[in-house]
């Protein structure tokens, strides 16, 4: 096999960690990912010296994250990113690449501690870059935490009103029940009763279908409720695989 002079990967990933951030920094502003905020789940900063070079496995996945990543596969990208960070850890461009692409899948947490460690070794215009995407990370969150607790109490409302509602409706249609059995039983005993009045049935057909629509209005805010909750709790799986290990037990790969 010929022996590639390591000057070459070091211009190679040069030019690729700056076409990469370039294509990231456009993709970040461009992106309309919905956020999902909680604790940082990346790494910590760091103030370790980073390095533009890439080696010949780096470059490889490097090269197959950026391809990803231009044909909006963000889980495959960040899948190679992290092949990258296992044969250069110290590359430059590598903490921002994440945390875009932790963005795009609205992984609040993991976005920001991303930036964060990224942003020590960025150059003026790169940090200014990274504290707007921290500051829109920090704004979406807040919105998702209003939308939350606006959903539960609206939902929980809606529920309360519905439930009471079918209540109602079933109660109605007891008493109409019961006030018909004793008319029949008097009728056949030939005893003077009153008829049951048929507005019962009315009332409870009509407070039973308020109850359904109110129930089902709530169950479909107590869902969002609980999407927003998972956006806070970031509450991102991305890609899985199911493998076989034998009787009936599977392994869940991420």
């Amino acid at each position: 096999m010929a022996q590639v002079p390591g000057d070459m990967f070091s211009r190679t990933g040069f030019r690729l960690g700056r076409a990469a951030v370039a294509a990231t920094c456009a993709g970040s502003l461009a992106m309309p990912a919905v956020v999902r905020a909680s604790e940082p789940e990346g790494p910590e900063p760091t103030t370790v010296e980073t390095s533009e070079e890439l080696n010949s496995q780096a470059q490889q996945h490097a090269l197959k994250a950026v391809d990803h990543f231009n044909k909006g596969a963000y889980v495959d990208a960040e899948e190679e990113f992290r092949r990258v960070a296992f044969f250069a850890p110290n590359w430059r461009p590598l903490h921002f690449n994440l945390a875009v692409l932790a963005e795009a899948q609205g992984k609040l947490g993991t976005a920001v501690s991303e930036y964060q460690a990224f942003r020590p070794h960025g150059s003026p215009d790169e940090q200014q870059l990274v504290d707007q995407r921290l500051d829109e990370l920090g704004r979406r969150r807040d919105r998702i935490v209003r939308t939350y607790r606006r959903q539960i109490g609206v939902g929980a409302s809606l529920l309360t009103l519905g439930l009471g509602s079918l209540a109602g409706g079933v109660t109605s249609f007891v008493v109409y029940r019961k006030r018909k059995n004793e008319y029949d039983e008097a009728q056949a005993m030939m005893l003077p009763a009153e008829k049951p009045n048929t507005g019962l049935i009315v009332g409870g057909y009509w407070l039973t279908l308020v109850g359904v629509l109110l129930a089902g209005a709530s169950a479909g805010l107590l869902v969002q409720a609980v999407k927003s909750k998972r956006k806070l709790d970031s509450i991102t799986l991305g890609k899985t695989r199911l493998q076989w290990a034998g009787g009936a037990a599977v392994q869940l790969h991420f």
